[in-house]
């Protein structure tokens, strides 16, 4: 076993979707999904991450595949606190006498009681000094943007359990608005529609690959199409059947006109000087539902202002958090 004076100092995103983790001096190291294998008991975690993910769906019923992390809210904090081991292990390897810091993000409308028990969960797990973020005051560091400045940022972020609009100003959320709808509830929503349009039952994985790779609001994208698998809900065999993208707008719009909803609701709740600095520079987008195609035009057409988005939505909340690992003070500036 391995042994070291300190450990690394590292930040986590706690995400639904995935878990990623940003090793001080190395970057991004760990981006898995949030899963875990557990026996019939409940008792013994087989499988996390990746190697969990792939079983969904194939398992016999002696075992099961869990999410401890739901629309962006923790359901089961045991489970957390084991899969906070395992990449904590991942990280730091063997044992150290001086634990790590640490940086952990999480949904901006987490209660007390939840936040001290992902507190506890990452001291139990092996950590000595922890700094608890609001995601999307993370991703607005990790794109670039400036949230400790007297500006107003309108962020909306999108990711796989909630959708948030915020508005940021001095390292603060001035006001916010989430539902616990993402990307999830669009993979769903395309699982519904195969039930119902073709008669024809698909997998969640499945799901996301078509909302990936197929999904979009673009008129001129609605004529392309995937050959999907699955299985014929009448006969129980194994089908076949052409899908296009315009047969699978009506699983993003009911959501889309949702999130332009929230954004005017935020914007109604601002200071005029805070709305003068939206119009002029319009929206950040964030999350991996924000790389649906068209969707970020459409909000742009009915809001009327203008957005902005990184390289990798997926990434700016952890690299936001890295940010913060490597200049705390940066973010302790204006806060208590």
């Amino acid at each position: 076993m391995s042994f070291k004076m300190v450990a690394t100092d590292f930040a986590i995103d706690l995400g639904t979707s995935n878990i990623l983790v940003y090793k001080k001096n190395e970057g991004v190291i760990i981006n898995e999904p949030s899963m875990i294998v557990l026996d019939q008991n409940n008792t013994k975690v087989l499988a996390i991450g990746k190697e969990a993910k792939e079983m969904i769906g194939k398992t016999p019923s002696s075992i099961h595949v869990v999410k401890p992390i739901e629309n962006g809210v923790v359901t089961d904090f045991n489970l957390t606190e084991a899969m906070l081991k395992h990449f904590f292990d991942e990280v730091n390897p063997g044992t150290s006498i001086i634990q790590p810091k640490i940086v952990i993000c999480v949904p901006s409308g987490i209660t007390d009681i939840e936040s001290r028990a992902i507190e506890d969960a990452a001291l139990h797990a092996g950590s000595r000094d922890i700094i608890l973020v609001e995601q999307s005051l993370a991703a607005a560091f990790g794109m670039g943007l400036t949230p400790e400045d007297p500006r107003g940022i309108l962020l909306l972020n999108l990711g796989a359990g909630t959708s948030e609009v915020s508005v940021i100003s001095l390292n603060g959320i001035v006001t916010s608005k989430t539902i616990n709808k993402g990307g999830d509830y669009i993979d769903y929503a395309i699982i519904d529609l195969f039930r119902e349009k073709k008669h024809m039952d698909i997998g969640k994985s499945t799901a996301e690959e078509i909302k990936n790779n197929l999904l979009s609001l673009r008129v001129k994208d609605g004529e392309k199409s995937m050959n999907i698998d699955g299985r014929d809900l009448v006969t129980a065999a194994p089908k076949a059947v052409d899908i296009k993208s315009k047969d699978l707008v009506e699983c993003l719009m009911p959501h889309a006109d949702e999130i332009v909803n929230m954004l005017y609701e935020v914007l109604e709740k601002i200071p005029p000087e805070l709305t003068a600095d939206i119009k002029k520079d319009g929206f950040a987008l964030t999350g991996g539902l924000s790389m649906i195609k068209g969707l970020r035009e459409y909000i742009e057409n009915k809001l009327h202002l203008s957005s902005y988005t990184s390289d990798n939505p997926q990434t700016d909340s952890i690299l936001g958090a890295g940010q913060i690992l490597d200049d705390p003070d940066r973010f302790f500036k204006y806060r208590k």
